[in-house]
């Protein structure tokens, strides 16, 4: 048989343990996701928004959110992401800035024009856009 005082103490630990438990399953199921908040929007310049150049596509840069990176890069990569792609394309299939790997989905397209996402990252860093592209006439 266990002492009374035993008894007690195994009691409240047991409370104790049982109690820690269920804060901790309560923070872990309450929390968001880790990515659900941390993108963070990037602002667009007019010239941002409709890039002129050289060689310029018919683009008009709709939004921009960076996550672990700083809006100036973000931005650059934006444009890398654009140079890489051809001029009817949503997709780039090499390396942009040598780190970055980026990805495109159209989302909508009609006649002359459609639009999409991209999505580029590199580790931890992503840089997430938005874009319409006017499709040059044949």
């Amino acid at each position: 048989m266990i002492a009374p005082h035993r008894r007690s103490r195994l009691f409240v630990s047991t409370i104790l343990m049982a109690a820690a438990i269920a804060i901790a399953m309560t923070l872990i199921a309450g929390a968001p996701p880790a990515h659900a908040a941390t993108y963070k929007k990037c602002s667009l310049t007019q010239r941002e928004q409709q890039p002129t150049g050289a060689k310029p596509k018919p683009t008009y840069n709709l939004s921009l959110k960076r996550q672990v990176t700083t809006c100036k890069t973000a931005k650059r990569v934006m444009k890398a992401f654009h140079s890489c792609r051809a001029l009817t394309s949503y997709r780039c299939t090499k390396k942009v800035l040598e780190r970055w790997s980026c990805s495109g989905r159209k989302t909508s397209s009609g006649a002359g024009i459609f639009a999409a996402t991209f999505t580029c990252k590199w580790g931890k860093r992503r840089v997430l856009g938005t874009y319409q592209q006017n499709v040059p006439s044949r």
